[in-house]
């Protein structure tokens, strides 16, 4: 070997060491991580099934922020790429909008968990923008394809009732896989099977990868069918048509008929019942559902049209607008709805007009951005991998229009994760020269200084998403101790959990029910803790039925009977609540209201009687 050779080695081993190290890297590989670990992990000690994933990405999201800055600044610089600014600019300001109107909102502990969610996807699709480039298209999709074939391998064994979990038949005969919902689990096959069908579709890929990727893509459209999600169903079909379209454009002979055959068998397959029924939906009285609940929304939307709630508010303000037919629906009076189910209208609850115009603009943008750069202008027919990613963020676009899915770390991350992907298709050129916008920063000596609150940020925002996964897991232990009336063993594990945590309000009215139910009870106690959950969230379910029992048993009638006038203005069919209602009219001496709380106690037993499903609710 030539000794100029041997003098390269070092040379060529600090530059591969850098790149390793270079930030850009680094951020990818941050991503990768969430791409597999989102869907795949699981954690069944937590009291929510989906904290693990919660947590997983706050610290996640956490790191590739870290990244980004910390490289800007030993770059010296921040970086935008000139072509990917009109797409960057809906999602910076939308970004901006959710910060700003958290910041001014009210009850913001109880609308933290959702703001955070929002505010780490669109953080997604930025950064996704600033770091990735054409050349990495292949390999991340690998990454995606990896998690979605261990997802699916676990579908079908739960189909075949091998789920060796303690979950097993959690739904029934509905399929769930590692996303822990049938709901979610939809969602998700809905991004990757297109992606599936794109290698599958690609003549340039191995033989082997395009046949394993063509029969994990029919076995997840199957899985799509036993997970008995209508609404992903039609949006799964939506998404393997727009793939068909968009591919097929441009290509003759045997490769369109192969596409068409496997695009064909992915749509049967996810709707033909050929194994048998197909799994019943969890709500036989879904699109009913559906529709009371936008009409509530509705309602809401109509008392803050302009502004908005703010992000993570639904949850806190829909209570006052849920209408009465929905405790029939659900056959509970207990039970609380997070979200209507439907992004536009989510989008407008919490940020006003503003917020649904930018998120609008967002994908609106994106997917006519694409459609031009792809099939507009004379332009050739895509990639597959172009293909894949445009059918994938349609189809989660319409799936978003009925489906709570994109307001949960998976797959809700992945469809902005997607969305960013797609976003650098269709911005950057294939010579991936372009022009880039830099915003300096201060001399190379003076600049260092602006990573220590970086790395204090990142450390006390890491320490804070710990100790609320370790809250969700105090929070289970402690239900446990109140099921077997360990009350003072629930009350130090209750105690335990911290403010930002999302258990934590759930904490502080369970700590009531706890201080009733120990002994004798406790409701001067009692009272003291229903009153701070509703200052965090002033209709949390049944907790004005909670409060105004207490304070009856405490003697203190008028305010008890404050807090039931309330209640039963938020549930107007929930017997019990108009009972004792009524119990504290007679103390007052009221007798004409409490003759009028005994009829509607009546009417809605009554009503319960006549209909099965309200029977159910008022049971």
């Amino acid at each position: 070997m030539d000794l100029k050779d041997d003098a390269l080695k070092p040379e060529l081993a600090t530059v591969a060491f850098r790149e390793i190290l270079d930030w850009r890297s680094l951020l990818k590989a941050a991503f990768y991580f969430l791409a597999i670990m989102l869907p795949l992990t699981f954690y069944l000690r937590t009291y929510d099934s989906a904290m693990v994933k919660i947590t997983i990405l706050q610290l996640g999201a956490l790191a590739a922020a870290a990244i980004w800055l910390a490289g800007s600044i030993a770059d010296g610089r921040f970086e935008v790429p000139e072509n990917s600014v009109p797409l960057l600019l809906p999602a910076v300001l939308l970004f901006a909008w959710n910060a700003l109107r958290f910041a001014f909102s009210d009850h913001r502990l109880a609308f933290l968990h959702g703001f955070l969610l929002q505010e780490i996807f669109l953080l997604t699709f930025v950064l996704v923008l600033l770091g990735f480039s054409r050349t990495d298209m292949r390999r991340t999709l690998l990454m995606l394809m990896g998690a979605w074939c261990v997802a699916v391998i676990y579908g079908i064994a739960q189909y075949l009732g091998l789920d060796p979990f303690v979950w097993r038949g959690a739904f029934g005969s509905r399929v769930f896989s590692t996303l822990a919902n049938p709901t979610l689990f939809a969602a998700y096959l809905v991004i990757c099977v297109p992606i599936g069908l794109a290698f599958a579709s690609d003549r340039t890929e191995p033989g082997w990868l395009r046949v394993v990727s063509g029969v994990l893509a029919a076995a997840g459209a199957f899985l799509l069918q036993r997970t008995g999600e209508v609404v992903g169903r039609w949006a799964f079909l939506f998404s393997v048509g727009v793939f068909a379209a968009m591919y097929l454009r441009g290509s003759v002979g045997r490769p369109r008929a192969a596409i068409l055959l496997l695009s064909a068998a992915c749509a049967l397959a996810a709707t033909l019942p050929l194994t048998g029924e197909l799994p019943p939906p969890a709500n036989n009285r879904r699109y009913a559902f559906l529709s009371e609940t936008w009409k509530g929304t509705a309602e809401l939307i109509k008392a803050r049209p302009v502004l908005g709630s703010g992000p993570g508010s639904f949850w806190v303000r829909y209570p006052a607008f849920r209408r009465a037919e929905i405790f029939a629906m659900e056959g509970k009076h207990n039970n609380q709805t997070d979200h209507p189910e439907n992004e536009l209208l989510e989008q407008w609850a919490d940020g006003g007009l503003p917020g649904l115009i930018l998120w609008l603009w967002l994908f609106g943008g994106l997917l006519l951005r694409s459609a031009t750069a792809f099939v507009g202008n004379g332009a050739a027919s895509p990639a597959p991998y172009g293909a894949g990613l445009f059918a994938a963020v349609s189809g989660s676009v319409v799936l978003m229009l009925g489906s709570i899915s994109s307001r949960f770390p998976a797959p809700g991350w992945h469809i902005y994760f997607a969305a960013g992907l797609l976003a650098v298709l269709a911005a950057k050129g294939p010579d991936e020269e372009e022009k880039v916008l830099a915003i300096p920063l201060p001399l190379e000596k003076t600049r260092y200084i602006l990573l220590l609150p970086v790395v204090a940020a990142v450390l006390s925002l890491g320490y804070a998403s710990v100790r609320a996964f370790q809250s969700d897991l105090a929070h289970n232990m402690a239900i446990y101790y109140s099921k077997t009336m360990q009350w003072d063993q629930a009350i130090r594990t209750y105690e335990k959990e911290v403010p930002w945590s999302g258990s934590y309000i759930m904490s502080r009215y369970f700590l009531g029910n706890v201080r009733m139910d120990e002994g004798a009870g406790d409701p001067q106690r009692a009272v003291e803790y229903y009153r701070q959950v509703r200052s965090l969230a002033p209709d949390y379910v049944q907790v004005h039925y909670r409060e105004g029992v207490a304070l009856q048993k405490a003697g203190r009638y008028k305010e008890a009977a404050e807090r039931l006038e309330r209640q039963v203005r938020l549930d107007p069919v929930w017997p019990e609540a108009w009972k004792a209602l009524a119990g504290v009219y007679a103390a007052l001496g009221d007798h004409e209201k409490a003759a009028y709380a005994e009829k509607r106690a009546e009417e809605t037993v009554k009503s319960s009687a006549e209909d099965p499903s309200a029977a159910q609710a008022c049971s």
